[in-house]
């Protein structure tokens, strides 16, 4: 009778997973570029902001396919790897604002899922996905911004107004 022999991954290999996700979960830029990114195509797709329909159109392709590439490539990881900091972090402003974005995002990423897959077709439950998609796209910059400021992407647009000894303490 042979006995079934379970091979050991190389230690080196998970060793180097392991340090990746942990380097994933602190100031991902392109996770930040990307959910500023869906934002700015998304928001011209509002109905109250007049576009010709051939932009709106061209912007509405361009944040879908951005939404499902950029989404999953840069924010999800980063987002899942975030959460150990989240666990661990005594400042109580980021561990608010840090679940805040979590429940934002989730509300938001599920709302554009349902609009990808079914849209709004005009009836009560589209209008309602529709809003929970804009409404969670729009809180959810300003509080990333100022979950990340310390770090954001956005940072040189505030840190010139702030003096020198107070642009670290954000």
């Amino acid at each position: 009778m042979k006995e079934a022999v379970v091979e050991q991954p190389d230690q080196r290999i998970v060793d180097a997973l392991s340090v990746w996700w942990q380097q994933l979960s602190y100031r991902n830029q392109a996770a930040e570029w990307s959910l500023y990114f869906m934002f700015l195509t998304g928001i011209f797709l509002w109905n109250q902001i007049p576009v010709p329909w051939q932009l709106e159109r061209l912007l509405l392709v361009i944040h879908v396919v951005a939404s499902l590439v950029l989404f999953p490539v840069t924010v999800v990881p980063f987002w899942l790897s975030h959460r150990r900091l989240l666990k661990r972090s005594k400042k109580k402003l980021l561990k608010v604002t840090g679940q805040l974005i979590d429940y934002i995002l989730l509300g938001c990423a599920l709302s554009g899922i349902y609009l990808l897959i079914l849209g709004n077709r005009g009836d009560d439950l589209g209008w309602v996905i529709y809003m929970v998609h804009l409404v969670t796209a729009l809180l959810v910059v300003p509080i990333l911004i100022r979950h990340a400021a310390k770090w954001s992407v956005l940072k040189p647009l505030w840190s010139w107004c702030l003096p020198k000894a107070n642009s670290s303490d954000l």
